[in-house]
């Protein structure tokens, strides 16, 4: 639950206190109150990890994504903060970790220096500005959208409604993939799910590259 809703704090101390029954008050609210899983605190220093790491992990690749795709040039981002946080990934992933290291050790919770941590909210501010909502990076929204809603179809005729294929050697790539996945669940998670839902969790297990290939294997109309 840490993991699922990312939250930039200076400091993530852990709720050691929490109950049994608390715990599983958050967790039926997760998916019933939006945006709840940002306001879940951690009950140890490794899920305070997992609450962090995730922002360690994508600010700096971002960056280096958004350069070989032409959305900025390493020298777009302001030298206020690559003076403190680098200016590649490598150097940005280890200044994070060095400095929560440094700055926790020996600690009840996790921490970032005062000067890393304010580099880091200016970091990803401008990365927002200049990355994620530049029109590099929303050009194919709409084409994206559109292909999910037909790849969910698409995986649905092949299934037919049955909850268990067997798999032969004329099949496509595809179809053994999405079979095998439908396979390899267990009775009661298939008796507890209809077919929409199942898909629906093949689809968002999928990484971006993969889901892409199965676009353009199984629309006709896919281009992007």
């Amino acid at each position: 639950m840490a993991h699922n809703g990312e939250i930039l704090l200076n400091r993530y101390e852990p709720d050691a206190n929490k109950t049994k029954e608390e715990f599983l008050e958050e967790v039926d609210r997760v998916f019933k109150v939006d945006g709840y899983s940002k306001k879940i605190r951690p009950m140890t220093l490794e899920a305070s990890v997992v609450r962090l790491s995730d922002i360690i992990a994508y600010i700096g690749r971002d960056i280096e994504d958004a350069i070989i795709v032409g959305t900025i040039k390493r020298e777009d981002i302001p030298e206020e903060i690559t003076k403190v946080l680098g200016n590649t990934n490598a150097q940005i992933v280890n200044k994070l970790i060095m400095d929560v290291i440094e700055n926790s050790i020996n600690k009840p919770y996790l921490k970032f220096s005062d000067e890393v941590f304010e580099s880091l909210i200016k970091l990803k501010k401008w990365n927002y500005e200049h990355i994620y909502n530049s029109k590099e990076a929303t050009k194919n929204l709409d084409i994206l959208e559109k292909a999910f809603y037909e790849l969910f179809d698409y995986y649905i005729e092949k299934l037919n409604n049955r909850k268990y294929i067997e798999i032969k050697q004329d099949m496509t790539d595809s179809e053994k993939l999405l079979f095998s996945f439908m396979n390899s669940k267990t009775e009661e998670y298939k008796e507890k799910n209809d077919i929409r839902r199942i898909v629906i969790d093949y689809i968002s297990g999928q990484t971006d590259k993969f889901f892409l290939k199965e676009c353009k294997k199984n629309l006709k109309e896919f281009k992007i």
